[in-house]
């Protein structure tokens, strides 16, 4: 299990991206609590496995006034992949103008895969912004027809869907990451 803990600066702002590429099982918790006024965070994290397990927690604490989060999580998995995500904003009392928010969303390849995903908020304090959001599901099948009626075969319009969908995320990691990620899933 791995937690990472992120702390924050008057006036700076942090992008922290997360990257799980399917290679083992793993429990990851990322905790920040921006407690300085004017702080700003954005986690941004991209998961595609398989056949292995991920644990994804998130817990974001608004301390201070004026703070900003986002946390952006999306996820593609195949074969027996799974993976669980629980992630939380919380806007505590003293946090007026705060603005908070949690999406999470998956794509199940494969009639094995599962995946779980549970945003929560926890607002103390009134004159602030606060919202989450998860969907898990498989591709949609007329995206799929669609795409396949220009003469695409099934595996590469799936590919094209996917690309799609992390690559919306993708323009938001610094540059080495997205390099990366690109090269390790070949989109």
């Amino acid at each position: 299990m791995r937690t990472i803990n992120l702390a924050s600066y008057s006036n700076q702002s942090i992008v922290y991206p997360v990257v799980w590429l399917g290679e083992s099982d793993e429990s990851l918790t990322v905790n920040a609590v921006l407690d300085q006024p004017g702080s700003s965070l954005k986690l941004l994290g991209i998961f595609f496995g398989t056949q292995h397990h991920l644990e994804l927690h998130t817990n974001i604490v608004h301390r201070a006034p004026n703070t900003f989060s986002r946390t952006l999580i999306r996820g593609v998995l195949d074969g027996t992949a799974s993976a669980n995500f629980e992630g939380k904003v919380i806007i505590e009392k003293g946090a007026k103008n705060a603005d908070g928010d949690l999406k999470q969303h998956t794509i199940l390849l494969s009639p094995k895969a599962r995946a779980t995903a549970i945003p929560s908020l926890e607002v103390l304090e009134n004159e602030v912004r606060a919202g989450h959001g998860a969907t898990v599901g498989k591709i949609d099948e007329e995206q799929l027809f669609y795409i396949m009626s220009r003469g695409l075969s099934l595996s590469e319009a799936k590919r094209i869907i996917i690309q799609g969908f992390l690559g919306s995320l993708l323009q938001e990691f610094p540059k080495k990451e997205t390099l990366a990620i690109t090269k390790a899933l070949r989109l």
